[in-house]
């Protein structure tokens, strides 16, 4: 999906923030100590040692973090309202049990609030922007672009030749949001092989191909997946996506976990992007993803939280953290996965999946960045700055989040709605479900 740029508007004052130390997110594994970043229009302008520039605002963190703000590659924000529910069962019993039934009786006003709530769980964790596939999609754009944070969201498509109106309307929001120019965007987002029948799967394939639109699908999460449609059909699931012509260079993968080597191929010669949920996968029972070899193979690979309802927490810290330690318990080797590469998959490798232009702090970036205060027992000392911020650092030393070079997180403090507000509704409405 193409990049789209911030407007004027966004962050057009020239700010800056300046700490004890920048994490740049770049290859090299750079870092400022101490740095600055400055931006403009929405824009890094400046990152690199402290400078005194004319600025409307500087920042002055201290003791403390800048980085490349996160970007949650995969979830369903609204699932917020059921944090909690029907936990520690396998996933389809989950699914058609518990979560399928209660997520019938979700309305438009259910489905913003939670939606919200999930917003300020993000902006917390310095979370930028995030990936999303539900219900009531309207009613996330609502969210989404209330909260200031980008967003690029689909409804779940499921059901046969009956759900052409569903893809038609999915296709119509798209075009509506991108002819908008704003921090949302749209895509098409079939739901898995076990809900998607093949007259289905072939309109989204052409609409996606029509319309030029990115595809977001569950594919390889559980062994009962693989197994069933290996049964049904004799293919993988990524060889029955590919085959329906959804997997494309425009293709968003959430999890991934059962794969092939021939399935890595596939994925790196159609150019898909795979989103590695590790919370997720291990708290249903799924197994680790094959992150390392996606990656030697060439496969963009991001991270995300999935829903609450299946993680609890809507917290890349934890994400990064289980992908790293997860990679090195599967291979036998500390040195197998960095920090530096678990901080890479949830910044620029979510970024590039979602077609965002941040993830790295440098300047003609987009000005989407996070900054967390480093005065606390559980991150002092900090002599490795990279090791600090993926292993020690945690939400709740996240101070400031920007997005397009507005302030949305200001101190602690959310700027574009009242958390409290949202906190109240968000419980009141969650007991109304679950105990209905």
């Amino acid at each position: 999906m193409e990049a789209r740029q911030p407007s004027a508007a966004e962050g057009a004052q020239v700010q800056s923030v300046v700490a004890s130390h920048v994490v740049t997110g770049d290859r090299e594994g750079t870092v400022w100590a101490p740095g600055e970043v400055v931006w403009a229009d929405g824009i890094i302008q400046y990152v690199g040692p402290p400078v005194r520039r004319p600025a409307g605002r500087r920042i002055e963190l201290g003791e403390g973090v800048v980085f490349p703000g996160f970007v949650n590659g995969h979830g369903h924000a609204a699932m917020t309202l059921l944090r909690g529910f029907a936990d520690d069962s396998r996933l389809m019993p989950w699914l058609t049990e518990h979560i399928w039934p209660i997520e019938s009786r979700l309305t438009p006003e259910d489905v913003e609030v939670g939606t919200l709530l999930a917003a300020a769980e993000m902006l917390h964790a310095g979370v930028v922007g995030f990936a999303d596939m539900y219900w009531h999609t309207r009613a996330v754009v609502a969210a989404a672009e209330t909260s200031g944070l980008r967003a690029v969201v689909g409804r779940g498509l499921t059901g046969g030749a009956g759900s052409a109106e569903a893809v038609r309307e999915a296709v119509a929001l798209a075009q509506e949001l991108a002819a908008r120019g704003g921090r949302v965007a749209g895509w098409l987002a079939p739901h898995a092989p076990y809900t998607v029948e093949p007259p289905l799967a072939a309109l989204i394939a052409e609409a996606a191909a029509a319309h030029e639109l990115p595809i977001h699908i569950h594919l390889a999460e559980s062994e009962d997946e693989v197994r069933q449609l290996h049964d049904r059909l004799g293919l993988s699931p990524i060889a029955w996506a590919d085959e329906a012509g959804l997997l494309t260079a425009r293709t968003v993968v959430a999890h991934g976990v059962y794969l092939t080597d021939e399935d890595i191929t596939r994925l790196a010669e159609r150019g898909a992007a795979v989103i590695h949920c590790p919370t997720s996968n291990l708290k249903l029972g799924n197994g680790v993803a094959p992150i390392i070899a996606l990656e030697q193979a060439g496969v963009t690979v991001g991270l995300g939280t999935d829903g609450a309802a299946s993680t609890n927490r809507l917290d890349p810290f934890q994400e990064m953290r289980l992908t790293a330690w997860l990679q090195k318990s599967a291979t036998g080797d500390p040195a197998a996965f960095s920090a530096r590469g678990a901080l890479r998959l949830a910044t620029e490798g979510s970024a590039r999946a979602l077609g965002f232009g941040g993830g790295v702090l440098a300047v003609g970036r987009w000005a989407d960045l996070a900054a967390a205060s480093w005065w606390a027992p559980h991150v002092v000392p900090h002599a490795d700055p990279l090791s600090t911020l993926v292993y020690a650092t945690g939400p709740q030393d996240v101070r400031y989040t920007v997005v397009g070079g507005q302030v949305v997180l200001d101190d602690g403090v959310i700027t574009t709605f009242d958390e409290g507000a949202v906190l109240r509704e968000g419980m009141d409405r969650a007991r109304a479900l679950t105990q209905s």
